[in-house]
């Protein structure tokens, strides 16, 4: 597993032409703008080259963490680039920012994120198994969470391939089934099954609203003990997690990110984080829920972290194939990219987000005063395809999203999943600009953005169908207590960035966003 660079032959790999270059393929504008824009800059070069992201900045040589400039972070065919090297440009979001932060209301000096990039040649790993990247994770074989969680030793590990949480380190694959059958309920002697918590816990029967309680809960709590074990992974500081090629993927496994910093994760799919023993919550709104507990990355009481050109998807186990249980759909995930706890500092660029429910929390509870001053995110060059909700949900965080692409299709119109993409929440101050907005034909534009416990949300630029228009100003045409056009804070005074037109959004960040976008290739 660990190896260094010169130790296996090189594979030189890198996105098929079709998914590299491909662009929408319906139409995203109304008939009556015909591309003004292009007129103006012209179409086949300027909007391109517009959209191009920020370079990323090579470190130069194995020792190096200062931060330069690269040319571009798409380098032309033919040159695939060792991204396990490249540091966060100067200026791109929040994650490039210096100063302090107070993640629980412990000072941290922050810096430009460079994550692993000092790594020394023995701390670089190439890893095609779950229990690999584990170990690479942890530092050594076989080492333990707390000893991936604790790490600050400068590493740089290349996925190489598909990787299953669902596979034991023997290369079983494993099922929730072999989770549940380990526990026993109670003093019964029978193994635990999600069948039989489902039958006892049924509010129509004879256990009725009350929550959850006794042997079978117990028995939940124990399975699902087991699978965290075997599915969640921590991730420690100084570390970059880099996929090679466009088949790069970590699936079924919650990666979390916690009391870390300076962390890179690039050109990976992250797939399906499959909670088994989801909680019934009977008390959770009206007719209430049930509630897993894994998101597919989670970053807590993290700073200074850089996520970027990955796709996040529910993989085997999208929204629509999940079967409705007590009136409410058997939730088997949580978020996709969760950024909770007092986390900080964060460029979020060039990103897929696919079909998902609740996709980005930025902030966990309103009760959590600690996180004042916190939660500071950039959100740019994202592509949101049927997002139910959260795309962000803002707590107590100064967030700035930016030609991000939110786009609606219709059979997600006709499935209801829709509930709005912006939520201010409580002590939030959002800067939405120049995004670009395709919602289907029948959704009221008026649920683009949501209030929870808000006050304020500043919104310019935003293209809807092809068209400028005012989402704020929809919503507060209809809401109770409309939000104020406004935020305390300014972009500009953190850090520089070029906004590209939202007309040509649609166009750009499609093509742009995702895993397997980047050309790539192992340490040379």
């Amino acid at each position: 597993m660990r190896t260094p660079p010169s130790a296996h032959p090189r594979r030189t790999v890198g996105p098929t032409a079709e998914r590299a270059l491909a662009l929408p393929t319906r139409n995203q504008f109304s008939r009556s703008l015909v591309l003004p824009l292009a007129l103006t800059v012209g179409m086949a070069g300027a909007l391109i080259a517009a959209g191009q992201p920020a370079a990323a900045s090579p470190a130069a040589g194995p020792a190096a963490a200062a931060v330069g400039h690269a040319p571009d972070r798409h380098p032309s065919r033919g040159h695939r680039a060792d991204l396990g090297r490249e540091t966060i440009r100067a200026d791109d979001g929040w994650a490039a920012w210096s100063g302090p932060t107070f993640p629980d209301g412990v000072e941290r000096q922050a810096g430009p994120t460079t994550g692993g990039a000092a790594a020394a040649p023995a701390e670089v790993y190439e890893v095609d198994t779950w229990q690999e990247l584990r170990d690479a994770l942890a530092g050594r074989e076989g080492g333990s969470q707390t000893d991936a969680r604790r790490n600050v030793t400068p590493r740089i590990v290349y996925v190489t391939g598909p990787l299953d949480a669902f596979t034991a380190p023997d290369g079983t694959q494993l099922t929730c089934d072999d989770f549940a059958s380990q526990v026993t309920v109670g003093d019964t002697g029978e193994p635990f099954s999600m069948d039989d918590y489902i039958a006892h816990y049924d509010p129509s029967g004879p256990w009725g609203w009350a929550d959850p309680a006794g042997p079978l809960e117990e028995a939940r709590v124990r399975a699902a003990s087991l699978q965290a074990a075997q599915t969640q992974q921590h991730v420690g500081s100084n570390v970059t997690i880099v996929g090679v090629g466009d088949d790069a993927q970590i699936s079924g496994a919650n990666l979390r990110v916690r009391d870390a910093h300076n962390v890179i994760l690039r050109n990976l799919r992250f797939s399906d984080g499959y909670d088994c023993f989801p909680q019934w919550d009977p008390g959770d709104g009206d007719t209430g829920n049930w509630n897993s507990a894994y998101d597919n990355v989670s970053l807590w009481t993290s700073t200074s972290v850089w996520v970027d050109h990955s796709t996040f998807d529910d993989g085997a186990h999208p929204a629509d194939s999940l079967p409705v249980v007590f009136g409410r759909p058997f939730e088997v995930h949580d978020g996709l990219l969760d950024i909770t706890h007092g986390s900080d500092l964060v460029t979020v660029s060039y990103n897929r987000f696919l079909s998902h429910d609740k996709t980005m929390l930025i902030g966990s509870s309103d009760s959590r005063l600690q996180d004042r001053g916190q939660h500071r995110v950039t959100l740019h060059h994202n592509y949101w395809q049927d997002i139910g909700q959260r795309a962000p949900r803002v707590r107590f965080g100064d967030v700035h999203a930016y030609n991000n692409y939110y786009r609606q299709t219709r059979r997600q119109a006709e499935t209801g999943g829709f509930q709005y993409y912006w939520g201010a929440g409580k002590e939030s101050s959002l800067v939405v600009e120049n995004n670009a907005v395709t919602l289907a034909r029948g959704t009221d534009p008026a649920h683009v953005v949501g209030a929870y416990g808000g006050t304020m949300l500043s919104e310019s630029g935003t293209v809807l169908n092809g068209r400028r228009a005012d989402l704020l100003a929809a919503y507060n045409a209809t809401a109770s207590t409309p939000l104020a056009d406004e935020a305390r804070w300014t972009p500009s005074d953190a850090y520089r960035y070029r906004l590209l037109p939202a007309a040509a959004v649609p166009w750009v960040v499609p093509a742009a966003a995702g895993a397997g976008v980047l050309d790539s290739d192992l340490p040379r």
